[in-house]
């Protein structure tokens, strides 16, 4: 049989409705951390593709003669399909996909190369805040030697490829899956690193990596660091992970302030607020804002930010920075701190 191609008529959008708002999906399989997971088909109903076009056959047919009469038993679908997505769809694809993506982080990198020579020149220069008062108000500035301070996560590491399996999975992120990601030591470098890694060691600038990764997951870290030529191999401790100290909490200023009693600190890159200050105590998302603000001078001079749209402080500081809480409730949050501009 032929199929002629018509306008869909009302039988045959009815036929359409039929399978559902969802069009039909094989199910698939996905390995995700050695795990093989099952993919859910669409549960709706599905007609075989010959009475399908039968179905379009005869409601072309039936138009010349007018409108068939409905069953009354028909049931019409008019619900709206819903949209089934993951909260980091979109910030998982920017991150792995865009032009953008990348040339905003070569900016960065670039920038701070540039910047890292200014700061090397000037023997007052500190992208640390406390540092940075102390030799102000110093009359003898003592000459130590020069540091600069990364995050590692989002800033030189890129994740995406984790954030990409929970997508795929439709999960959300846990630490036992965030370990076994850490320990694959599979992340790629982040755009313009390796060659501001380069020019920092050419300068004899020391490179430090201050991280909130475990201090469980530190021969890891160092091992994918080292794959990737972005630290030397027998270099002396120059990862500071989280609770490596019984000081050293997620707030990295205890780690900052470590340095900085050896080395005078010249740039600080990273990919949330508090890679850079103290944010105190479970700050609201204005309040971050604000802190933003009132160091100003210090963006693209001192302090270098990476984009990171999937997750972080920004993100925690919306639900409360409980982290326990529904989906719901969260969500909830999310959607309330939404600005429309709508007129009231």
């Amino acid at each position: 049989m032929r199929h002629h191609f018509v306008p869909l008529t009302f039988v045959a959008m009815i036929a359409i409705g039929q399978l559902g708002c969802q069009p039909p999906v094989a199910s698939t399989q996905q390995s995700v951390n050695g795990r093989t997971s099952q993919l859910k088909p669409r549960e709706a109903p599905l007609l075989n593709e010959a009475v399908f076009f039968e179905q379009l056959d005869e409601a072309s047919l039936g138009e010349a003669a007018g409108p068939a009469p409905l069953d009354p038993h028909t049931e019409i679908n008019s619900e709206p399909c819903p949209r089934k997505t993951h909260e980091d769809l979109d910030a998982t694809l920017w991150m792995q996909t865009s032009a953008e993506y990348y040339a905003t982080c070569r900016q960065t990198y670039r920038l701070a190369a540039t910047q890292l020579q200014n700061a090397i020149d000037d023997p007052t220069w500190s992208a640390d805040l406390v540092q940075q008062s102390a030799l102000a108000e110093s009359t003898d500035t003592p000459l130590l030697p020069t540091a600069v301070i990364l995050d590692i996560d989002e800033t030189v590491l890129d994740n995406s490829p984790y954030q990409a399996r929970l997508i795929q999975t439709d999960e959300a992120f846990t630490p036992e899956s965030w370990q076994r990601w850490v320990e694959e030591a599979a992340a790629e470098p982040i755009p313009g690193v390796h060659e501001f890694l380069t020019s920092a060691e050419k300068a004899g600038v020391e490179v430090f990596f201050v991280t909130n990764r475990e201090n469980a997951v530190e021969n890891a870290t160092r091992r994918n660091l080292e794959k990737l030529d972005l630290i030397q191999v027998d270099a002396s401790d120059r990862i500071l992970s989280k609770r490596e100290r019984d000081e050293w909490t997620s707030d990295k200023a205890t780690r900052r302030a470590h340095i900085a009693k050896r080395y005078r600190i010249l740039l600080l890159i990273g990919d949330d607020l508090n890679d850079f200050v103290s944010i105190g105590n479970k700050p609201t998302a204005q309040a971050r804002r604000e802190i933003a603000v009132e160091h100003a001078e210090m963006w693209g001079v001192k302090w270098m930010q990476l984009p990171n749209a999937n997750y972080g402080g920004w993100e925690r500081s919306i639900y409360d920075w409980n982290d326990s809480a529904d989906d719901e409730v969260k969500l909830r949050q999310k959607y309330d701190a939404l600005n429309n501009a709508s007129a009231e």
